[in-house]
């Protein structure tokens, strides 16, 4: 994970955790704070805004751009360069307004501003017949709202959070998460914790779409790409389904979650790893097909793909 946001290169001559680095961090938190008073003071879709045309201006300058548009080189390789580079500029829209919306996510969840629509036409609860599952989406919308299809529907669910390095920024998210109506789960903790709260009969929810040092190589747009696969092995452990779901954004602070049908594991593979990367692959290829329909609210800012595949082996039989 990035130790800075806006001052990488800076931060990268700093010695990790010196007091250098915790006077950026100060800094940079009093920015993130500024902001957040700012975005707070403001009607929703007036902050989105304000978002979105920061994201046009900023993100393209920001050093992580270069790995969205490697990024969307593999994913969109059929369309001219002059045309991934605007829809780049979009995903910058599109994240920069997630963040301006944060101060105003309890609202957002409770209905008292925005809208939401969640599409759930195969009934998620009815179909998981009693049983939790594991949640998942990708980064794309405004993805933190996508447990409302679940709260929604009366599925009780707790979901795994990455920490922001910056104590001071992760300050402000703590305090969006604590009015929302789901658990939280550091990552740090997720090994044992998804365990204890499906055992507990709650569902959990995952951003599994990025790149994840420790993954499996699986196919993502045609190329190996490091996943994470222990989601996948839980779930043949446990003879539980995905389920995906992912948010798009209408306009403004308007959006619609659109439930998928609970992807379950292959029981003709009788191998459970490879079952598991089975279904990992299953769960790649639907993202694919979302990434294409609304690449400019996708996000993907740190390098998704390796440079080189040591064992090109390794994709087909599932190893990493």
């Amino acid at each position: 994970m990035a130790r800075h946001f806006l001052f990488a290169r800076l931060g990268e001559q700093l010695a990790e955790g010196g007091a250098l680095e915790r006077a950026l961090w100060a800094f940079e938190g009093g920015l993130a704070a500024g902001a957040w008073r700012l975005f707070a003071s403001l009607p929703v879709e007036r902050a989105s805004e304000l978002g979105a045309a920061l994201g046009r201006r900023l993100g393209p300058r920001l050093k992580k751009h270069r790995h969205v548009l490697a990024n969307l080189a593999v994913a969109l390789a059929d369309r001219p360069p002059e045309e991934r580079a605007a829809i780049a500029r979009e995903s910058w829209a599109n994240a920069f307004r997630m963040l301006a919306e944060l101060p105003h996510l309890p609202d957002l969840v409770a209905g008292r501003s925005g809208a939401i629509e969640v599409v759930d036409p195969f009934g998620v609860r009815a179909a998981l017949r009693g049983r939790p599952a594991i949640f998942v989406t990708a980064h794309l919308g405004n993805w933190n709202l996508t447990p409302v299809a679940a709260a929604r529907a009366g599925i009780p669910t707790t979901v795994i959070y990455r920490a922001q390095t910056n104590p001071r920024i992760e300050a402000l998210f703590v305090r969006a998460r604590a009015e929302l109506p789901w658990r939280h789960i550091e990552v740090e903790k997720a090994a044992r914790g998804m365990l204890q709260e499906l055992d507990a009969g709650r569902s959990v929810g995952l951003l599994p779409d990025q790149r994840f040092e420790d993954g499996v190589l699986v196919p993502f747009f045609g190329r190996p790409a490091p996943t994470p696969v222990a989601p996948a092995r839980i779930a043949v452990q446990r003879k539980l389904p995905f389920v995906a779901a992912r948010v798009v954004r209408l306009e403004g602070c308007r959006f619609e979650i659109r439930v998928e049908p609970p992807l379950e594991p292959d029981p003709a593979i009788k191998d459970a790893r490879e079952r598991a990367y089975a279904l990992t692959a299953a769960l790649n290829r639907l993202f694919e097909g979302w990434i294409r329909e609304h690449p400019e609210q996708w996000l993907c800012a740190k390098r998704r793909w390796p440079r080189t595949v040591a064992d090109p082996r390794a994709v087909e039989n599932g190893g990493s």
